[in-house]
């Protein structure tokens, strides 16, 4: 694992005025980690995980720009936490904001990030409800993408985790129901494509 942040964020901030840089500042929060204190295993925990932090202001017409562990060597994790970044008037005034998760190593340009959606974390535009392929009645069904994020009944969806049996479980694209389908019955799969 790192010793160090092997991420490096930068932002230029402007105004909607061409050339005017603005005095801007960010915000940065790690968030996602719910009741689990965020470390990096074998380096720090990390105190001040969900409390923002501000970074600048911006002087002149250089970027700002700040250290970060990537969320790959964040626990609890891979990839479960997501930095929450605000960009901020040079009162501290939230302009915008938006959720980005960050792998790997290297120097980022926030203007290049890929924002995340919660609740799934996945890209914004990349979910879709796909039909299923299976037997009707039945309880054997294939899903036409990969990952599948959540299972469709009837317009319903199912919950992997009912007690004390789960709706479903699923292999890959392969979802089995713990329960036979009807005549008229719909399955479908809320996939990552």
């Amino acid at each position: 694992m790192p010793l160090t942040p092997q991420i490096t964020l930068t932002a230029h901030l402007e105004t909607i005025l061409a050339g005017a840089d603005t005095g801007g500042y960010l915000r940065i929060t790690l968030c996602g980690s719910g009741p689990v204190m965020p470390a990096v295993p074998g380096t720090c925990m990390l105190a001040d995980a969900t409390i923002p932090q501000i970074v600048g202001p911006q002087v002149g017409a250089g970027p700002l720009s700040i250290e970060l562990f990537g969320n790959d060597v964040i626990e609890p994790g891979p990839d479960v936490t997501f930095y929450e970044i605000a960009v901020l008037d040079d009162d501290k005034n939230v302009i915008q904001a938006g959720m980005y998760r960050f792998d790997g190593a290297g120097t980022i340009d926030l203007s290049e990030a890929v924002q995340i959606m919660p609740p799934y974390g996945f890209p914004v535009g990349v979910l879709a409800v796909r039909d299923c392929v299976g037997a009707v009645p039945g309880s054997h069904y294939l899903a036409p993408g990969t990952p599948v994020v959540a299972v469709i009944y009837n317009g319903t969806i199912l919950d992997p985790n009912a007690v004390p049996t789960p709706d479903y479980t699923l292999v890959g694209p392969a979802i089995t129901l713990s329960f036979n389908t009807q005549v008229g019955d719909k399955i479908n799969a809320l996939c990552v494509v």
